[in-house]
């Protein structure tokens, strides 16, 4: 039954405009036309209307295909009331559907009714997303395994007669996303800590470079990527360094970033070419691909300037330390005198430390050690490599303070992590999404912003400026090569051999120029002589100026009103100031 046009739009005297559009069977059995209606304002109505009319359409042409009845239902109906009162997008509930049929529900409705939008509940968005992946999967695998049955035949007579290459023929119609997907969840799988699913921190590392990877390339056929000049052209991208996403002004990204892209990119392609999951395979001459990325005309420059990496100097480690908590002052010094970054500080435990006593193997070092030293012994996470540090006296000052905060929150084994919150979960941890946590960052970046308020120049450097800084200064006093074993550089060290062990590594080098750096260092260290102070931590310059004024005489009105504070705050600072 059409849809007949209205001549004229009148509203009732409720001032609603109507329209009846279709049919509905009453309880009795009767069929009844079925009154929409569709508000106060004729603009709208007129295009609520349109929508009906569309809706109805659908109808008509379910029943042409399939005899189905020539009337409203209950879905049906509920969709037209929703339309009539301005609603486009209907919200579908879950019910008691698995993921997979659920999406494919709301699928099947948006495709039998394109006029609106079907959108799952507010707290299954997840789970719709899920579903989606895992019912496009099922259908994906299906057509596929109904192509490879159809195609086999006439693939033999082709590969024979030379229509097709191997790399067409065994290509099939998989995607390039698709395989980026799966190698994902290969990630997931393998980039374990042992005897647990947690992801390490490479393998989330990884995940993050590849969906960054999938984002940048085009969905495209594998079959299309079987020339060497196909996968060139992907290596290009990274080669070209495409801006950073969403940065305003726009900016390549780094050297380094691209270069990482690029590995494990072509780590993804070597992985894709012998994996049973996909039919792709590499092209010829694969390893002569050209992978170098290019430098800006700025960076090649820089290269022949002595200030290529960013670290800090003497005076900025000064107010580092003096404005510092107990607790930054102990990332400040555990940065400095071991060069640990968050990874290292986040994972040492009380048992890699060793307060008063004499180095174990200092015969076998060649090293003078007395029973007043103290170390730290333990091997980098991310390389797996030993190393030994000799701690200076600040330090060992602020670790002591640093255990026994860690031994008041209990279960204070050797095991146990130095660094945790109040609550006494590790500061270094992983986010729900397997990204890693911010508590190093977080915590620099307000030292950093406190340091600011008094000293506008001072360096916005992240944490890990402080790794570069101490391996900076160590290479200043004893060269290179002792630079890369402070820093924890080069092959593991095989701990089950002495001999090797302590010959490879020269360890004793590096606690000579920690003695040496220790004492350079002097000037940061007196820049806070009280380690644990009760003063108030920020604008370290006002308190300063504030006791000068309170040594001079002045009044507190006085001082608030030369520094700009109130007067209760002034009289706290001096309480705090000199007690």
């Amino acid at each position: 039954m059409p849809v007949r046009s209205k001549k004229k739009w009148t509203p009732n005297s409720r001032g609603l405009y109507s329209r009846n559009i279709g049919q509905i069977e009453k309880k009795n059995g009767k069929t009844l036309p079925q009154r929409f209606y569709l508000g106060k304002d004729l603009t709208e109505a007129k295009l609520r209307n349109m929508r009906l009319e569309q809706l109805w359409q659908c109808i008509e042409i379910e029943h042409e295909k399939f005899g189905w009845p020539l009337l409203w239902n209950d879905l049906t109906l509920m969709i037209g009331m929703e339309i009539s009162k301005g609603i486009y997008q209907i919200v579908v509930p879950r019910g008691s559907n698995h993921a997979d049929a659920y999406a494919r529900y709301i699928n099947r409705l948006q495709n039998a009714f394109p006029m609106v939008s079907f959108i799952p509940e507010a707290d299954e968005a997840t789970t719709h997303q899920q579903g989606t992946e895992q019912a496009r999967s099922v259908a994906m695998s299906s057509i596929r395994k109904r192509v490879a049955e159809t195609r086999s035949g006439m693939e033999e007579k082709l590969l024979r007669s030379g229509g097709l290459t191997t790399n067409e023929i065994y290509a099939g119609e998989e995607t390039l996303h698709e395989a980026f997907d799966s190698y994902l969840e290969e990630i997931k799988a393998i980039d374990v800590i042992p005897g647990t699913d947690t992801v390490t921190d490479g393998g989330n590392s990884k995940i993050r470079t590849v969906k960054r990877l999938k984002e940048r390339q085009e969905n495209v056929a594998l079959s299309s990527l079987h020339t060497f000049d196909s996968v060139q052209a992907m290596i290009n991208i990274w080669r070209s360094r495409p801006p950073v996403k969403n940065s305003h002004p726009p900016k390549a990204i780094t050297k380094t970033t691209a270069q990482n892209h690029i590995s494990e990119l072509v780590r993804f392609l070597r992985w894709l070419n012998r994996t049973a999951f996909f039919e792709w395979r590499k092209p010829d001459n694969f390893d002569e691909l050209e992978t170098r990325v290019k430098e800006t005309p700025q960076e090649r420059k820089e290269k022949h300037n002595h200030t290529q990496v960013e670290t800090y100097d003497i005076n900025e480690l000064k107010l580092l330390n003096e404005y510092a908590t107990p607790i930054e002052r102990l990332l400040l010094l555990l940065g400095l005198n071991c060069a640990f970054g968050a990874a290292e500080q986040g994972r040492l435990t009380l048992g890699d430390i060793h307060f008063n006593q004499q180095h174990p193997h200092a015969g076998l070092l060649k090293f003078e050690s007395t029973p007043d030293d103290s170390f730290i012994f333990m091997g980098r996470p991310k390389t797996g490599v030993y190393g030994e540090w000799m701690l200076w006296k600040q330090t060992v000052d602020v670790i002591r303070w640093g255990r026994e905060r860690r031994e008041k929150l209990g279960d204070a084994t050797s095991s146990a992590i130095l660094l945790v919150t109040t609550r006494g979960t590790p500061m270094f941890n992983q986010t729900e999404s397997g990204n890693r946590g911010q508590s190093f960052n977080r915590r620099w970046s307000s030292l950093t912003q406190r340091i600011q308020k008094d000293y506008h120049g001072f360096p916005n450097f992240s944490f890990g400026k402080l790794r570069k800084t101490a391996g900076n200064l160590v290479r200043q006093v004893s060269g290179g090569e002792v630079a890369g074993v402070f820093l924890c550089h080069g092959s593991p060290v095989k701990s089950d051999d002495l001999i090797d062990f302590y010959t490879n590594r020269p360890f004793a080098k590096v606690f000579d120029a920690l003695k040496v750096l220790e004492e350079k260092l002097q000037p940061m260290f007196d820049a806070a002589p009280d380690l644990f102070s009760t003063q108030r931590f920020g604008e370290v310059k006002k308190q300063k100026r504030i006791l000068e004024l309170h040594d001079q005489g002045k009044t507190i009105r006085d001082i608030a009103a030369e520094v700009g504070l109130s007067k209760t705050t002034v009289h706290r600072h001096i309480q705090d100031l000199t007690q």
